[in-house]
């Protein structure tokens, strides 16, 4: 029996998911939020040299789908799809919808209020 450890006899060799991103931790284009809607963009046909991670990507999100699902679905932390999600969107292979932002808090609390009082 060799020296290398096994996941079991199918997965292979244990990869630490550092690798995946060669020890990035920043996306390449932008911050990319945990719900952001991930979309393949349509007719590209990928460059070659992306990994089978970014394939993966590409394939699951021909459909809309939030950064947090794709992760899910991946079983890999959410910091190195955000890094990979990052890396396809700078190649414009991804589009990425934000999150519209948050409502202000006194506008909040007015709808509270405006609640309490029914």
């Amino acid at each position: 029996m060799n020296d290398e450890r096994w996941l079991d006899e199918d997965a292979g060799p244990i990869v630490p998911a550092y690798l995946l991103t060669r020890g990035r931790t920043v996306p390449a284009s932008e911050a990319i939020d945990l719900i952001a809607v991930i979309i393949t963009s349509g007719g590209l046909t990928p460059p070659v040299g992306l990994g089978p991670e970014h394939l993966i990507i590409l394939q699951k999100c021909t459909k809309p789908t939030r950064l947090v699902d794709v992760a899910a679905e991946l079983n890999l932390p959410i910091g190195v799809v955000r890094v990979l999600v990052g890396d396809l969107h700078a190649q414009q292979l991804v589009q990425v919808e934000l999150p519209p932002p948050a409502p202000d808090a006194k506008v909040l609390l007015e709808v509270i209020s405006g609640l309490k009082a029914l």
